[in-house]
C-alpha cells in the first residue's frame, strides 16, 4: 500500500513538473502532534513517529528522523521502498543539503508552504540558492491519492475556568498588548496552538492527547481575532468574548483577513511557528521575536501549581492500583503489553477530572523497552510475564493538569550485574540533577551533563534528551525549557527559571535486550540567594516508588541512599491516605528504606 502511495506521488510531482517533494511531520502551527488532517508524512511512509522527514525525489524515498525512533522506522517501515536516513542531531535540517546536492541545477521542489515556517523556508532557500532550485508552492498535491483524507477538526471547544486556569483571559490579553505598546507595534499574531489555549483559556481534542484548539489569533491595542469555526464554541462562550473585545472569525479566512490589514502595520509574530503560506500573502512588516506566550505560559501561577500537585496524587494513587493489579495478574497468567496499557488507563479514568492520556502509554517488555517512543500493537504485542525487565512511561491529561511519569520494574528472576549497574546509574543521575543547584541563567545544556556523568563513567548513554516542559492541561512536551545536549533548541539554549514544571528522565537501552528509563516531573524554585545572585533547584512532584531490586546498593553514596529513602517517605505521606488497608500495605513495602 505505501509503496503504491509513492509511486502514485511521483505520477503528480511529473503532473506538477516536480523534481522532488518534501513531507515534513508538522501542521500550519509547527505542532509536534498534528491532527488527523496533517499526518501527510505517515500516510505516504507508514512511520508513525511524531518527528520525522519524508523526501521524495524520482530514484528515492528517504525518510530522515532522531536516534528516538531508529528501531520504530525499522520494525514500521521493513516492507516498504523507504531508507532511513539516521539524524545525529534531533530535528535538525540535515535533509535539505542532501536533496539539494542530489539535485540538478535549476530543478524544482514542491512544499506545501503551510508546513514549513518562515525560519525553516530560510534555511531551505539558502541552501538552494546556489543551483537556483526552485522553491514551488503545492497544497493540493496529495489531494488526487489521498481522497479520503479526514477534514479539519470540528470538536466542541471548551473554556477552561479561572479555578483551573488562575488567570484570566482578560489579563493575558492584557500583557499581550501591553507588549504590542512597548514594541511600538500594531498587532501580536499567534500561530503555535498551545500558545492559543493558554491564551484564551480555551480547550477541545483538535490533536491526539492534548486538549489543543485549531485556530491563529490576532491581538490588536484595542481588539482581538480569534480564527477558529464559530460554531465550536457555546453562545455563552461567545458572549463572553464579545464582551474581552474578541471576535471569531472562520480559520479558513485566516490569511484574507490578514491580507487586509495596511501594509505599513508592524505584526509581532515569532519566526519559529509562522508559516511561510501567511508570511508570504501579508504585506505587513513583520518583527520577529520570541513569543510572550511561551515564555509567560511557562511559568506557572499558583493554581497552576496546585493542580499539578493534585494531579500527581491521583496519578500515584492510580499507579498503585494498577501495580497491585499486575503483579496479583502475573502471578497467574502471562498479559499483553497492550493489555497492560488499556489498564492503566482504567485506572487513571477513575480519577476526578481525568479527560484522556498525555500520550500512548508506553509498555515495553524487555527489548521493546529499548524502542523508546514504542507504541504496543494491539494485535502482536509481547507477552509480560512474571520475569525480567518491564519499562511503563505513561501519562494523563486531567482539568486540573497533565502528568508524566516512568517506571522500570523488575518482575522477577536475578537481574544481571551489567542491568544493575546500568540501573542504579541512571537512578544516581536522576538524583544528581535533582539534588542541583545551580545559578540563575544556567541553561538545560548545561544541567543535561550531570545526569549523564555517572552513565558516562561507565561507558553508558542515552540518544535522547533529559527533560522536557510540561503544561497544565495542556502539551506533555512543552516549551521552551528542558535538558538536551543540542545548544540548537529551546531546551538546551534556555535558562530555567523559577515555577516551572519539568520532568528529569535519564535512561539507558541496549538493542534487543532493556530499556531504562526514570522519569519524575519536578518544580524549579529559588533555593539560596547569597553575594553571587540566585540559585535554583528542583522539588520532585511526581509521586510514585522507585523500584529498588535493580538497584546495586554498593554503588549509591550515603546522600544518595538518603535521597531515596526521603523521597519514599514523601510518596507513602502523600499517596496512603488515599488508599485502602491493603493498598496501604502494599505501598508500604514498596516504600521501606533502601
Amino acid at each position: 500500500m505505501i509503496n503504491i502511495r509513492l509511486e502514485k506521488l511521483r505520477h503528480e510531482m511529473t503532473k506538477f513538473n516536480l523534481d522532488a517533494v518534501i513531507i515534513p511531520s508538522t501542521d500550519p502551527h509547527q505542532s509536534e502532534y498534528v491532527a488527523k488532517h496533517w499526518k501527510i508524512r505517515e500516510y505516504f511512509s507508514g512511520f508513525t513517529g511524531s518527528a520525522g522527514v519524508l523526501v521524495l525525489n524520482k530514484d528515492e524515498a528517504a525518510l530522515w528522523t532522531d536516534s528516538r525512533y531508529f528501531l520504530q522506522f525499522e520494525d514500521e517501515c521493513k516492507e516498504y521502498d523507504i531508507n532511513l536516513h539516521k539524524q545525529s542531531i534531533p530535528h535538525a535540517p540535515e535533509h535539505v543539503q542532501w536533496l539539494c546536492d542530489s539535485l540538478d541545477e535549476g530543478a524544482v521542489i514542491g512544499l506545501d508552504f503551510l508546513q514549513f515556517s518562515k525560519a525553516q523556508m530560510d534555511y531551505i532557500i539558502e541552501r538552494s540558492r546556489p543551483k537556483n532550485i526552485e522553491l514551488k508552492n503545492i497544497p493540493s498535491l496529495v489531494d488526487e491519492i489521498w481522497t479520503d483524507r479526514p477534514a479539519l477538526p470540528s470538536f466542541p471547544i471548551d473554556i477552561h475556568p479561572l479555578e483551573f486556569s488562575g488567570e484570566s483571559t482578560a489579563s493575558k490579553i492584557q500583557k499581550v498588548q501591553d507588549k504590542i505598546t512597548n514594541s511600538k507595534a500594531d498587532y501580536y499574531l499567534f500561530s503555535s496552538l498551545d500558545e492559543i489555549a493558554w491564551l484564551f483559556n480555551i480547550r477541545s481534542r483538535d490533536v491526539d492527547y492534548t486538549p489543543l484548539v485549531t485556530a491563529y489569533a490576532l491581538v490588536g491595542p484595542d481588539n482581538t481575532r480569534l480564527f477558529c469555526d464559530k460554531s465550536r464554541f457555546s453562545t455563552t462562550a461567545i458572549d463572553t468574548f464579545s464582551k474581552l473585545h474578541i471576535e471569531i472569525i472562520d480559520y479558513k479566512l485566516a490569511i484574507a483577513e490578514l491580507q487586509k490589514l495596511d501594509v505599513n502595520k508592524k505584526i509581532i509574530t515569532d519566526v519559529s511557528s509562522l508559516n511561510y503560506a501567511v508570511f508570504n500573502a501579508v504585506e505587513s512588516k513583520f518583527l520577529f521575536q520570541n513569543s510572550i506566550a511561551k515564555e509567560l505560559k511557562a511559568i506557572k501561577n499558583e493554581t497552576e501549581i496546585a493542580g499539578a500537585k493534585n494531579c500527581m496524587v491521583k496519578d500515584g494513587v492510580a499507579l498503585t492500583k494498577f501495580f497491585i493489579w499486575l503483579e496479583s495478574e502475573l502471578a497467574t497468567r502471562e498479559i499483553s503489553e497492550f493489555e497492560i496499557g488499556k489498564k492503566l488507563e482504567s485506572f487513571r479514568k477513575q480519577q476526578d477530572y481525568y479527560v484522556g492520556e498525555s500520550f500512548a502509554a508506553i509498555v515495553g517488555y524487555k527489548g521493546n523497552g529499548a524502542i523508546i517512543h514504542y507504541t504496543a500493537p494491539e494485535k502482536g504485542s509481547a507477552m509480560v510475564k512474571n520475569e525480567n525487565i518491564l519499562l511503563v512511561d505513561s501519562g494523563a491529561q486531567y482539568k486540573d493538569g497533565t502528568t508524566d511519569i516512568t517506571r522500570t520494574v523488575w518482575l522477577g528472576g536475578t537481574p544481571s550485574t551489567e542491568l544493575k549497574t546500568a540501573y542504579s546509574a541512571v537512578l544516581k543521575g536522576y538524583i544528581m540533577l535533582e539534588q542541583l543547584q545551580f545559578p540563575k541563567g544556567t541553561v538545560g545544556m548545561q544541567i543535561d551533563a550531570f545526569a549523564r556523568f555517572h552513565l558516562w563513567q561507565q561507558g553508558l548513554n542515552y540518544p535522547h534528551g533529559t527533560g522536557h516542559g510540561i503544561g497544565s492541561f495542556g502539551m506533555v512536551h512543552e516549551p521552551p525549557q528542558g535538558f538536551t545536549t543540542n545548544p540548537a533548541t529551546s531546551s538546551g539554549s534556555t535558562a530555567h527559571a523559577p515555577n516551572q514544571l519539568t520532568t528529569i528522565e535519564p535512561g539507558c537501552y541496549k538493542k534487543g535486550v532493556y530499556g531504562i528509563r526514570i522519569e519524575n516531573i519536578v518544580l524549579s524554585q529559588v533555593k539560596q540567594v547569597t553575594e553571587f545572585g540566585e540559585f535554583l533547584g528542583f522539588t520532585p512532584l511526581t509521586l510514585f516508588p522507585i523500584d529498588r531490586q535493580l538497584i546495586d546498593k554498593s554503588l549509591l553514596t550515603v546522600s544518595e541512599t538518603a535521597w531515596f529513602n526521603s523521597y519514599h517517605k514523601m510518596v507513602y505521606d502523600q499517596l496512603s491516605p488515599m488508599l485502602n488497608t491493603d493498598e496501604k500495605e502494599w505501598l508500604k513495602g514498596m516504600c521501606n528504606e533502601l
